[in-house]
């Protein structure tokens, strides 16, 4: 019985490792950018997803995603398609002529805080360049999502605090 519990905790331990080698810092913040964005972030932290908004400001779209505890690990990118396929194989299609990829990890179910989940615009949210964003999955604490935008544009990321945010703006 020992044997068998030492065994599984050092396959656990390898694929935390594994996960966590997958996820380096890319990129810059706070530039104007078409490369992958992703951040190791803190996997230790409890972050919860507080809310998802979109806004037109002066020169560019925004995305927020405002989080409780930090911002959790990440990683933006570009894709080819608007269609995405969950863990599960089903297939999610985000409307756009260009699409981008949005996946945030260690970001835990709201009942294990107690909270309750949060509300995502939905649909064509009439912007210039941002589209629309669906949620692809959520599954053992990761939370993708599948961004549709109307034109491919450089994109700017940067993290905040008070509160904590992870902010997408895409360049009019």
């Amino acid at each position: 019985m020992k044997n068998t519990l030492l065994l599984c905790f050092l396959i656990i331990e390898a694929l935390t490792a594994s996960v966590s080698a997958q996820w380096n810092d890319t990129g810059k913040l706070n530039a104007w950018t078409a490369a992958t964005v992703s951040r190791a972030g803190n996997s230790e932290a409890s972050i919860y997803l507080n809310s998802v908004r979109v806004a037109k400001n002066d020169g560019f779209d925004r995305l927020v995603f405002e989080f409780t505890g930090g911002v959790p690990r990440y990683q933006i990118k570009y894709e080819k398609s608007g269609t995405f396929a969950t863990t599960g194989e089903e297939k999610i299609k985000v409307d756009g002529k260009y699409f981008m990829d949005v996946n945030l990890q260690s970001v835990p179910y709201p009942e294990s805080a107690g909270t309750k989940d949060i509300t995502i615009p939905k649909g064509n949210q009439k912007l210039p360049v941002f589209y629309e964003i669906k949620e692809i999955e959520w599954f053992e604490g990761v939370r993708e999502f599948g961004i549709g935008l109307n034109a491919k544009r450089a994109f700017r990321v940067q993290q905040l605090s008070s509160p904590f945010r992870l902010v997408i703006d895409f360049k009019q």
